[in-house]
């Protein structure tokens, strides 16, 4: 396989006279990084049938289809040549990236509140420099790919996408062939990019077993791919690894969500970079989590993995709102929504926005309309989407000193009673029913005050981020007056 990667200044993809090729841009099969030479020009043996990629450098991007997908692709034609044109424009060191997982539309309707949730909304905003959805891009309705992307280019950015266990073949003969469906409509499921002064990996991480059978890992080319993706690469550059199947246990009793020797083996190999963080998704909750020794990362820090909410929440089920589209709060309590990544240089912001909601909007209080007169233990709960340990989150009664709040792993009660009336009604729900409900990572519990009056009280919880930002909420409880 040979080629040249090309400044594409009059952006008509073709190399014209006096379009010079671009040196030092790497060039992929998923296995081989080749880099281009002085003149722009690159070779090596491809695998047959492999689909080769460039790896954008900052400053530069691949043009994008009718859709807003980056054409950063060619099949591999052993012997060809596949060229690359690019196009010059600033990246700045801070910029914003729309982080999306699991949409899961299973019929064009759900495409539709898609749409009308989140992707109408955004239409033509300015802050993102470009989106990514991180798998489940259909529910195995592999005919809605071009639906749901057309939804998605409203958005009007750049946008990439990696493959989930929705998105396989199931009729396919072996793991390779599994995403044929995906890489036709959004190219390569293993993929890299330069964007400011990060480096994004998208790495199919869904592992084919046959049929609907699945586990998550890594193949070896796959992690050939990176040791030579990475040997390219400045170690104190931000690295973003972005995958569909968290690399965490979501689920204590079944452990075996993927393979833990291929996380021991990308733990060993990514060890020595000071910058990396982890996108996922798969899970349909929130969860932020930091792996360290006891995992067995063995890096100077903590590693941050920001397993995010999914776009169609609870697969789109539970009772319709005023326009008709399912609820789907997720099963810790999280409405649907999208992650947003802040990145400057190589510090990253991990944000949370729900769907349907303001900015600020960030958490779900949970009070109890009534208590008696010094009813003792009578608590109430903050569900902060994004919180993690690394939060503080506080409570006051009206307008009395802040006091700490305790972080819980328990059920979400607002999320419990949504769940629990379906089982009161005579007639079923059209939609799919809420999911069982899962313990929360991000709720925090308070106990009233037993010396409150008689009368209405305000309850008012502040969450803190990391980076300093306050979200605040306000819950209104009754005191009832004492029987006689």
């Amino acid at each position: 396989m040979h080629g040249i990667v090309y400044d594409d200044t009059n952006r008509n993809g073709a190399q014209d006279a006096g379009e010079p090729g671009i040196a030092h841009v790497g060039v992929s099969d998923g296995v081989v990084v080749a880099v281009t030479d002085a003149d722009g020009r690159y070779g090596f043996d491809a695998i047959k049938g492999a689909t080769v990629f460039v790896i954008k450098p900052r400053d530069w991007a691949p043009p994008v289809d009718a859709h807003r997908q980056p054409q950063f692709f060619r099949k591999a034609d052993p012997g060809g040549a596949a060229d690359f044109p690019l196009q010059r424009g600033e990246e700045p060191d801070r910029f914003r990236v729309l982080v999306l997982t699991d949409p899961q539309p299973a019929s064009a309707a759900e495409v539709g509140y898609f749409e009308k949730t989140i992707a109408a909304p955004l239409a033509g905003t300015r802050e993102f420099a470009f989106s990514v959805t991180l798998g489940d891009i259909v529910y195995d309705r592999h005919e809605l790919y071009a639906l749901l992307a057309q939804a998605v280019a409203r958005v009007g950015i750049p946008a990439y996408a990696i493959n989930g266990n929705h998105d396989l073949d199931l009729g396919a003969a072996d793991d390779r062939r599994a995403t044929a469906s995906f890489e036709a409509a959004h190219g390569p499921s293993t993929y890299a990019f330069h964007y400011g002064r990060a480096l994004f990996v998208g790495l199919n991480n869904v592992r084919f077993l046959g049929g609907p059978r699945y586990i998550g890992g890594l193949r070896s080319d796959q992690f050939t791919f990176l040791e030579n993706l990475l040997k390219a690469t400045p170690p104190g550059e931000l690295l973003v690894m972005m995958v569909h199947i968290p690399w965490f246990y979501p689920n204590a009793l079944n452990p075996e969500t993927f393979r833990v020797a291929d996380r021991a083996r990308l733990f060993a190999l990514l060890k020595d970079r000071p910058h990396v963080l982890w996108l996922s998704g798969h899970t349909h909750y929130q969860r932020h989590v930091f792996h360290g020794t006891a995992d067995g990362w063995a890096g100077t820090s903590p590693l941050h993995e920001f397993n995010v909410a999914a776009a169609c929440g609870s697969f789109w089920g539970g009772p319709p709102d005023h326009d008709g589209i399912p609820l789907a709060t997720m099963a810790d309590g999280t409405p649907q929504g999208y992650g947003i990544l802040t990145v400057e240089e190589t510090d990253v912001r991990t944000d949370y926005r729900a769907a349907r909601s303001s900015p600020g909007d960030q958490i779900g209080l949970h009070v109890p309309v009534s208590a008696l007169p010094r009813a003792g233990f009578v608590s109430y709960y903050a569900n902060v989407f994004n919180g993690h340990e690394g939060w503080t989150v506080e409570s006051r009664v009206d307008e009395r000193a802040w006091n700490a709040l305790r972080r819980v792993l328990e059920w979400d009660p607002s999320y419990a009673r949504l769940y629990l009336a379906q089982d009161d009604r005579a007639t079923p729900l059209a939609t799919p029913r809420l999911p069982d409900p899962v313990v929360c990572h991000h709720l925090w519990r308070g106990i009233l005050p037993a010396d409150l009056p008689p009368g209405r009280h305000v309850v008012e919880v502040r969450a803190t981020d990391p980076a300093g930002q306050i979200f605040t909420a306000k819950g209104e409880v009754r005191i009832a007056a004492a029987s006689p």
